[in-house]
């Protein structure tokens, strides 16, 4: 029996895993805190910004997959805890790829699209690096630590938008939880991104880590969008006033910058897995289809917010 091992498990990526993954097999979660009740799934206790408690945890779980999830992945928490960030972002994925190798088991990394500065968009996987931020270069360092130990490794860069423990860590969220309250939303025209539905990606990094590909990968929609018009796609889909989603700058609202332009290319995740993800519009309806299914509850028996030190990169 397949057996993973999800770090961040109490994450939006991580916890949306782990429900899917125990329908197929045993899944661990690993998190610094460990959730009262994870709907009947076995955690483990781990900060894995230490050393110490990193060290053969990968031997000791007995797993043949591991999923690293685990980060402070907002742009805000590593420019204020840029040490803490390469601690857990780089040093531990770097290890924990190590362990992997080692046991002989499948490692797949979560990186992201900040690893690119947003000038031209259209990123494939073989384009220049150029971070902009301390967590886009600490996810670029790490990709390369990460291959390094692992060569047989699979690194994904995602954008991702879903249902989560908190209800608070995703694009969807913000952009459902206030029209919820009838209140306007701005959503940023000049902030593009290929996110993908969170069930989508989850899919996708199953199905490439069944094939002997490694290397990098953007696990990314087929076609994105701005956040402005993913706020709107959103509305109505959900049946909320789409007026109520208002243009605004990224520059005028965040300190930190991000990316203008962060959609990327999937032509290798096709010929890796034999087909595109759905387009960021498209995967709403699963988003819906979720919800209604009774998602958004059985997540919030994950909800421990340790594992990404913020609420989402915006």
């Amino acid at each position: 029996m397949t057996g993973w091992l999800v770090t961040g498990g109490t994450g939006l990526l991580g916890a949306n895993a782990l429900l899917d993954l125990q329908r197929d097999g045993r899944a661990l979660g690993v998190a610094r805190n460990v959730p009262a009740d994870a709907s009947g799934g076995l955690f483990v206790r781990a900060d894995l910004s230490s050393r110490a408690a990193r060290s053969g945890l990968v031997a000791k779980m007995g797993v043949d997959h591991v999923l690293h999830t685990a980060a402070i992945a907002t742009i805000e928490g590593c420019e204020s805890d840029p040490e803490g960030a390469f601690e857990l972002n780089v040093r531990a994925s770097e290890d924990l790829a190590a362990q992997a190798y080692a046991e002989d088991a499948r490692f797949i990394f979560i990186s992201t699209d900040a690893v690119f500065d947003g000038e031209s968009g259209d990123y494939a996987e073989e384009d220049p690096t150029s971070p902009i931020s301390e967590y886009g270069r600490g996810k670029v360092e790490a990709e390369r630590r990460v291959l390094a130990a692992n060569p047989d490794a699979v690194v994904a860069r995602v954008n991702f938008y879903g249902w989560s423990p908190t209800g608070t860590r995703s694009l969807a969220e913000f952009f459902y939880n206030r029209l919820s309250t009838d209140a306007d939303v701005g959503g940023f025209t000049d902030v593009k991104v290929s996110t993908t539905y969170v069930g989508h990606l989850v899919r996708a990094i199953r199905e490439l880590a069944a094939t002997d590909a490694s290397g990098i990968f953007h696990v990314a929609a087929s076609h994105g969008v701005s956040k402005y018009e993913f706020g709107r796609a959103l509305a109505e889909r959900f049946g909320f006033d789409p007026g109520r989603v208002n243009s605004v700058l990224s520059t005028d609202v965040l300190d930190a910058p991000r990316g203008a332009d962060l959609r990327l290319r999937t032509d290798r995740l096709r010929a890796a897995i034999g087909h595109d993800l759905p387009s960021t519009i498209a995967g709403l309806r699963d988003l819906q289809a979720d919800r209604h299914a009774g998602r958004p509850e059985l997540l919030k028996k994950f909800d421990h917010n340790e594992e990404t030190h913020g609420t989402f990169d915006r």
